[in-house]
């Protein structure tokens, strides 16, 4: 069996989505410790006390808490602790959509027109389950 040497953007993406990776993972991690400091250092999750998991996802927690991405930024701005806490799960979830991403442009790069194809559906696939299936 013959071994087949890596083309030089092969090489190149699979440097850029390790770094993808690592720094999603890695700004996931800071943001979610930042934001459990700032929590542990303020005693307050930035929207007000909460005394029972009901605060979290009863009636009422539509209004104090962030439920979208502008909300959740205004609250990181605002440094809110919770706000930043979600931020960091927001990051973390798109890590690896980042990734198919980036694979979408390294199947383009080969020329490789099934990969493409077949990456494009898993990449628009995740993009509906996250932003319409909720």
């Amino acid at each position: 069996m013959i071994a087949r040497t890596r083309t030089y953007i092969e090489r190149r993406f699979e440097i850029l989505i390790a770094t993808l990776l690592l720094g999603g993972v890695g700004i996931s991690a800071a943001l979610l410790v930042a934001g459990v400091a700032l929590f542990l250092a303020t005693g307050s999750s930035g929207y007000g006390d909460v005394t029972s998991v009901n605060a979290l996802i009863g009636p009422d927690a539509a209004a104090a808490y962030p439920h979208s991405f502008g909300a959740i930024l205004r609250g990181v701005v605002e440094l809110r602790s919770f706000a930043i806490v979600e931020l960091g799960v927001v990051v973390l979830i798109a890590t690896p959509v980042v990734r198919v991403a980036a694979s979408v442009l390294l199947f383009f790069a080969e020329k490789d027109q099934v990969f493409v194809a077949v990456t494009v559906a898993v990449l628009v696939l995740l993009l509906v389950s996250i932003f319409l299936l909720h």
